[in-house]
């Protein structure tokens, strides 16, 4: 099978990605550099290819993971990038949501109330069967592609620890997720859904129903 362009990057990347986990000690890390699509800025833009620690990793989104000292931290929408070189890596960028669900192996779920128009509000990551994660968050009637990186590093171990487990495992910490709700809660499991959960997942969201039936 030929290999995308970003896979073939990752194995260039490979030894940088290993000297940035040795640094941190956080093992959780190439899972989430991969997963996300994060290219190193001095890599790309600064044209460096010896082997450095490299401190600033960025999206196709805009968001960057940089290291202050041993601690990875998220910046959103990092104005340092400029967003006209970006570039997509995603070869499914595009497609319906409900497609992307059938092309993943399982899928992380957020839900709450918005807090402006107290209505349903979610963020769903699929990981896909090319390990790559895809986000998207629905607010007030439409599905957004978004940065997985909006997760923030916790749940972005949390599913890095988790994803091959088989079942559905819940947390329920509010200050964590990646937009302004109340009530939340969030899940992670398995593609496709155990019926049972499905069967709930319908009766009580309908528009996750339409995604995942």
């Amino acid at each position: 099978m030929k290999k995308s362009g970003i896979d073939h990057l990752y194995i260039c990347l490979d030894r940088h990605i290993k000297l940035v986990q040795g640094y941190t000690e956080i093992p959780e890390l190439p899972f989430i550099i991969k997963s996300c699509r994060l290219k190193p800025y001095e890599y790309v833009f600064g044209g460096t290819r010896k082997l450095v620690l490299m401190r600033k990793w960025f999206d196709e989104f805009g968001c960057t993971l940089n290291l202050v000292g041993k601690t990875p931290i998220i910046t959103r929408n990092d104005l340092s990038i400029d967003r006209s070189k970006l570039i997509c890596t995603d070869l499914y960028y595009g497609l319906p949501i409900h497609k992307i669900a059938k092309m993943s192996k399982a899928v992380h779920i957020c839900e709450g109330i918005d807090e402006d128009k107290f209505e349903e509000t979610y963020f769903l990551t699929f990981l896909g069967i090319d390990n790559y994660l895809r986000s998207y968050l629905y607010l007030w009637g439409e599905w957004e592609v978004v940065s997985p990186l909006l997760l923030g590093m916790e749940m972005l171990t949390f599913i890095s620890r988790n994803n091959e487990n088989g079942y559905v495992r819940k947390k329920n910490n509010s200050k964590s997720f990646p937009m302004a709700c109340m009530n939340g809660t969030s899940c992670l499991t398995y593609l496709p859904m155990h019926e049972r959960l499905l069967v709930n997942l319908v009766k009580k969201h309908e528009i996750l129903g339409e995604i995942f039936r």
